[in-house]
């Protein structure tokens, strides 16, 4: 078996999604869907789409997690809203998209070419205040041995 890479598993998740473009996801966002934007902290920072609930992918188990003390109400109890993810290309998002997919999530789509493509369009965005940019885990991670 040949040893896969970051490309194969991106490939392999949107064998799973649904992916739509920017213009599409701009209607989508006034038909009522929701943002998820799974950059790291100091790529959020520098711009992201208004009203956005920002969670680092490799966080997301954590934060959607319905038995973890610890999870971001917003997404945990979010599994019916309607969910648009958001990273910097599209492949990180993918990759969410199809993790909470299997958690449950049933209307998400990830946003193709991500948040590059959307501010190279000249869409809408703003600068985030750094204090509601930040996850902070409430409960420690532990696993029981």
């Amino acid at each position: 078996m040949s040893e896969l890479g970051l490309m194969d598993f991106i490939k392999d998740a949107k064998s799973r999604i649904e992916e739509v473009d920017i213009d599409k996801a701009e209607s989508l966002l006034k038909e009522g869907y929701k943002v998820l934007d799974v950059r790291e902290p100091a790529e959020f920072l520098s711009g992201t789409l208004e009203n956005t609930i920002h969670i680092p992918r490799g966080l997301l188990e954590v934060a959607a997690d319905r038995q973890f003390p610890g999870a971001n109400p917003q997404l945990r109890d979010g599994r019916d809203d309607k969910w648009l993810v958001l990273c910097r290309t599209g492949g990180r998002a993918a990759l969410a998209t199809d993790l909470l997919k299997k958690m449950g999530f049933k209307e998400i789509k990830n946003i193709l070419g991500g948040y590059d493509a959307w501010a190279k369009a000249n869409k809408p965005t703003i600068v985030p205040n750094d204090e509601d940019s930040l996850v902070k885990l409430k409960q420690p991670c532990l696993v029981n041995q």
